[in-house]
């Protein structure tokens, strides 16, 4: 486990300094294409790269600090109290104590599907969110289950890299969009008695525009990737310690997978639920290929062996 908080620390360093890094060199193109382009001032490059070094830094504190309050209004999950819901409160409160964390934040969203993630920055500052569904419709066993699994989310620090996640890999897609939209419909700008010159530079940042706008998704995907399906095998068998009973979580799996559907997910926060949210939405070739979760059959499978056959059905 420690071994997994240390290298899930030390992955979002890395992201944060690679879209640092990313968006600073973009910066320092659309510098370069403008100073070839209009010949306005020959340091655009270096001052379009100041100012995108800039952007990106404080884009990256913000992520830290305010990406949990980012993705709470994107789910548009509500907080609810002790008064509210003591069934659910109760249980996470108990749960909480079990594994050794301060209590986090309860919030809900107001979904027939049957979905919960993790948010956060740390354990002290830390939110579970439940779909409606999921509250109404999984027993006792089955939501402790999955109470503990988003508990070992946060014990393991997943939610500090997932939650980043999603807003630095959204902003890098937006700015690959402006981007290539500023190089397509730039204007004619100034002409250069170097037409072939001139051709071939224009030539190569449409080419580079476009291959950003390809492969920001394809990246942003891939990122998502490695930082979820492992994950998710992971926090299935350290909640199943914490609950002492896998077979509630694979219960809870076995009817979240046909009901997991949350309508205010979207692509980029999918892979913070313990289900896919938007499954059956996705119409993109290779999705399957792409998938953010590990096969349910497979965690039921697992949670199942660990059970020993106690409550399995």
């Amino acid at each position: 486990m420690y071994e997994q908080i240390a290298s899930n620390r030390a992955k979002t360093v890395f992201i944060i300094i690679g879209f640092i890094v990313f968006i600073t060199a973009v910066g320092f193109a659309v510098g370069y294409y403008v100073d070839y382009r209009y010949g306005i001032n020959r340091s655009n490059s270096i001052l379009f790269m100041a100012l995108a070094l800039i952007l990106a830094i404080i884009m990256s504190f913000s992520s830290y600090y305010y990406s949990d309050k980012i993705v709470l209004g994107l789910t548009q999950a509500r907080p609810i109290s002790r008064e509210e819901n003591p069934r659910i409160y109760y249980m996470v409160e108990g749960l909480t104590i079990a594994a050794g964390l301060p209590m986090p934040g309860i919030y809900m969203i107001e979904d027939e599907g049957m979905n919960a993630f993790a948010t956060g920055r740390n354990p002290q500052n830390s939110v579970v969110v439940f779909t409606s569904g999921l509250l109404n419709n999984l027993n006792d066993e089955e939501l402790k289950g999955v109470i503990s699994h988003e508990l070992s989310h946060i014990k393991n620090y997943d939610i500090l890299l997932g939650t980043i996640v999603v807003i630095l890999v959204g902003m890098v897609t937006i700015i690959s969009n402006i981007t290539l939209r500023s190089f397509i419909f730039g204007g004619r700008g100034r002409k250069s008695s170097r037409n072939s010159g001139g051709n071939l530079i224009t030539v190569i940042f449409l080419v580079v525009g476009i291959a950003l706008l390809i492969l920001s998704p394809i990246i942003a995907t891939i990122i998502r990737l490695a930082i979820s399906r492992n994950r998710e095998f992971l926090a299935d068998s350290t909640g199943a310690m914490v609950s002492r009973y896998p077979a509630g979580l694979a219960s809870a799996l076995r009817k979240i997978s046909s009901h997991s559907a949350v309508k205010t997910a979207n692509s980029a926060t999918a892979h913070l639920f313990i289900a896919n949210p938007i499954a059956g939405k996705s119409k993109a070739l290779f999705s399957n290929l792409f998938n953010t979760h590990p096969p349910t059959e497979e965690r039921i499978r697992r949670l199942e062996s660990m059970s020993l056959g106690v409550g399995v059905k």
